[in-house]
């Protein structure tokens, strides 16, 4: 036709001069090669991740695409789900520089497919105040808008390192609890906050109740170790035998339950509070009887005060001694004797609730088959006690799901949601049993998601990186960060601009269905 043949002759006017093509010989133009888009037979539009075959570039032109045909290519693979709920992460962002776009007029919407994020491993990495808690709550609100589309619902929790997702704070524009008001069920480990918010449940132990009496006990050890951990008495403390049971009617048992109300009798001495009426259930000895096998606390205290000759003195029907060096130790403590004392265990008592669920484990993961959003806010207690409450918690959900998929049942949907990974999860492969590693490895078949995010790629298992999915990588500025970056995917294209690149929100993403890097700039999270 004669428009084919106007635009030959154009192509024509366009070639150089035979010295310039000479030239162009001797130069080429480098660039990665993403894959190739074709038709198939059945004249539907496919992306292959590499070139079926390539011939010498001396003529070849390049063409870049405008806004709608980049809006094909960034979403190629969630378009073709058309049953897949997607939702709409943010825009592309060619560079940090947006003169040539500043109206956004050639940048594309990016979607996410939902379902990538579930049962998957997903990564968050750049430094503080990059976005990373932001892009969280965008894929928070996006499955829940997937929950409002099917019957089986999502639960989702939350470790919330620093309270911004369970409590509005000046920085951040709403919290996750703002949003899903009606879903949300929040837990703290601050008493204030439990006062404070009548729908907050406390978190603590009750260092009083003896379903988690050994789990409250090595909790305060720990704490006691990081800080008196050279003063002798408190090592003797820290390792006194009072949680092997023996036979329920034997003498050995009878012994070791006096022991755990001697442990209490401390606990109250330590300003642990202690609910009203509350009655310490043991047995007393010969010459001391307790006709009720229960005492109030203060009468309890000055049972142990009497009694201490005895203890130390006489045998029980079965001939065994009462008295060994537990008691020593316990009494020291209950007594103050020998520079010991309860006064160390004082400032210590933050750790305890009379109102602390006695079985919130339990709690959280019902709540959590049944599609609820659990936001742990741990901003009050310390790395190691935060550890020990994440620790617990993971360990007891991976319990139920492994329960489920061994005894032929369907494991519920579960994601959960690491802030500041590197205090959490392991650096090395050491332990692979390690509950975190095991959630990286085995949590798809048990439908349990994962979701991290750190400034330190180094920090992370080896093990939980080459199973991770899903990455978000904003700014770092640590060239010893990117190089650990640089061995998963394509990273090692998007270095320069990572550690250059400081723009909040400016994300470098790869998603389970997209077969390549998209630069993204996030969407900002709203109420």
């Amino acid at each position: 036709t004669d428009a084919y043949i106007s635009q030959k002759e154009n192509r024509k006017s366009l070639d150089p001069d035979i010295y310039t093509k000479y030239f162009y010989q001797f130069s080429g133009l480098s660039c990665r090669v993403l894959g190739t888009f074709f038709f198939d037979t059945d004249k539907k539009l496919v992306f292959g991740t590499d070139l079926e075959n390539f011939l010498g570039a001396h003529n070849y032109r390049v063409y870049k695409p405008q806004k709608a045909q980049l809006q094909i290519i960034v979403n190629k693979n969630i378009n073709e789900s058309k049953n897949e709920i997607k939702e709409k992460i943010g825009v592309l962002r060619y560079a940090s520089s947006q003169s040539y776009d500043e109206n956004r007029i050639y940048a594309p919407d990016v979607f996410l497919k939902t379902s990538d994020i579930v049962a998957r491993r997903t990564a968050f990495f750049g430094m503080t105040r990059m976005g990373k808690s932001n892009t969280i709550k965008i894929i928070i609100s996006a499955i829940e808008n997937l929950n409002k589309s099917q019957d089986k619902q999502i639960g989702q929790i939350v470790f919330d390192i620093n309270g911004e997702y369970t409590f509005s704070n000046q920085q951040d524009e709403g919290s996750i609890y703002d949003k899903f008001k009606e879903k949300v069920i929040r837990f703290s480990s601050s008493l204030n906050k439990t006062k404070e918010y009548k729908d907050v449940r406390a978190i603590q132990y009750d260092f009083y109740n003896n379903d988690t009496l050994e789990e409250s006990f090595n909790l305060l050890c720990d704490e006691l170790e990081k800080d008196k951990g050279g003063i002798n008495y408190l090592n003797q403390f820290r390792n006194i035998s009072i949680f092997d049971m023996g036979d329920e009617y034997s003498s050995k048992e009878r012994n070791r339950q006096r022991k755990i109300a001697l442990y209490k009798c401390i606990l109250y001495q330590a300003k642990f509070d202690i609910k009203e009426n509350y009655r310490l259930y043991f047995s007393g000895i010969k010459k001391y009887p307790i006709a009720s096998k229960s005492l109030a606390i203060k009468d309890a205290i000055k049972w142990f005060g009497d009694a201490e000759e005895s203890l130390r003195n006489d045998k029980s029907s079965s001939g065994d001694a009462y008295w060994d060096d537990d008691y020593d130790v316990l009494y020291g403590m209950l007594f103050k004797r020998k520079g010991s004392g309860f006064g160390s265990l004082t400032k210590f008592n933050k750790l305890h609730s009379p109102i602390g669920s006695n079985d919130y484990k339990k709690d959280i993961d019902t709540a959590l088959r049944e599609g609820k959003i659990i936001l742990v806010d741990l901003s009050t207690a310390s790395t190691q006690t935060q550890q020990k409450y994440i620790d617990s918690l993971c360990s007891y959900i991976f319990a139920q799901s492994m329960d489920k998929f061994t005894n032929d049942k369907e494991p519920e949907y579960i994601q959960m949601y690491f802030e500041e990974a590197h205090n959490i999860f392991p650096k090395d492969d050491k332990d692979l049993r390690n509950i975190y590693n095991r959630l990286a490895k085995e949590g798809a078949k048990l439908k349990i998601g994962i979701s991290y995010s750190t400034q330190e790629v180094s920090s992370i298992s080896p093990s939980i990186l080459k199973n991770t999915q899903n990455w978000f990588i904003s700014h770092l500025n640590n060239k010893d960060e990117v190089r650990a970056l640089e061995k998963y995917y394509d990273f090692i294209d998007f270095s320069q601009s990572i550690i250059r690149n400081n723009d909040v929100g400016f994300a470098r993403i790869k998603t389970f269905s997209n077969n390549f890097i998209i630069p993204v700039q996030i969407e900002k999270f709203t109420t």
